[in-house]
């Protein structure tokens, strides 16, 4: 066994054959194709062996193709839950830069490329991302080019010491990464508003101006542009609060445009390297200027 984990990752285009992301971990073009069909049998299985004959074919199942694959070093005992955290972080930021098409379908102990000739007993594959999405999104050009890639390997150690240590912040990745996957328009919409929230409501109270007019001004500088934002802000979580209370008023462009709001927040945590607190939030919001050390 190879002493790490291989997330094999589907709807990736690399247009580069690898890339070293730091700490051990390596991006690389590889291809399998995992095959989810139907089939049913119908006598019950003896122990420990498979259901005997015959068994027939149902229609539908899945298939995905395997494009690239995360490797993730495991050393000095570390839990192999840690490293599939730490390849979801990377796949996130993926989905919100390059394509967020891409699906983290399969985990492995072998690279995909040998496990071809590795005794079954020795293979250890294991479906992850494998649900279909109800609601899918893609990118006009999702090609994961070196420049692209080099964006990912600066920020995803400090992406993932954020989604470890603010309950917050990982729960504006789980919205967004798990979106697509929600049959349910209306559930979509109240989770990501749940993440929104999460980040931008110093309180219960007004929470409909009080979280847009954060958003806008955590977005936008003073001016035009951030009251244009607030008013859409807004808008959106109207539309939130009719599919909180079972009335749902909105229409799939609404649910995009909220995708679109948690991705620009997202982004510009990412992009700052600093999760802001309500106090630099609220200072923002009145325009406060943060006070200066006083000299000796």
């Amino acid at each position: 066994m190879d002493n790490g984990l291989y997330i094999g990752l589907s709807g990736l285009t690399m247009a580069v054959d690898a890339i070293e992301l730091g700490g051990g971990l390596v991006l690389r073009k590889t291809y399998a194709h995992l095959m989810a069909p139907l089939i049913m049998a119908f006598q019950p299985a003896p122990p420990d062996r498979h259901h005997p004959g015959p068994w027939k074919t149902v229609h539908g199942g899945q298939g995905f193709d395997v494009t690239a694959e995360i490797f993730v070093p495991i050393e000095n005992g570390k839990e192999q839950r840690n490293a599939v955290d730490v390849a979801e972080t990377i796949t996130f930021l993926v989905r919100i830069f390059i394509d967020p098409a891409v699906t983290m379908s399969v985990l492995s102990n072998h690279s995909f490329a040998l496990i071809p000739s590795v005794p079954d007993r020795q293979a250890n594959l294991i479906p992850l991302e494998v649900s279909r999405r109800y609601f899918p999104l893609y990118a006009k050009d999702g090609r994961a080019t070196l420049e692209s890639l080099e964006w990912i390997k600066q920020r995803w150690q400090l992406t993932h010491k954020y989604v470890c240590e603010s309950a917050e912040f990982a729960l504006a990745v789980e919205a967004f990464s798990k979106a697509q996957f929600q049959q349910n328009s209306a559930l979509i919409l109240v989770s990501l508003w749940a993440a929104l929230e999460a980040l931008f409501s110093p309180s219960t109270a007004e929470l409909r101006f009080r979280v847009s007019a954060l958003i806008a001004a955590y977005l936008e500088s003073p001016g035009t542009e951030r009251a244009a934002l607030q008013k859409e802000v807004a808008k959106l979580y109207d539309k939130r609060s009719s599919a909180v209370h079972g009335v749902p008023k909105h229409d799939q462009d609404d649910v995009v445009s909220t995708l679109l709001l948690l991705r620009r927040v997202l982004m510009t945590i990412i992009e700052n390297g600093k999760i802001p607190t309500k106090e630099e939030l609220e200072a923002k919001l009145f325009g406060v200027l943060p006070e200066l050390p006083s000299r000796t």
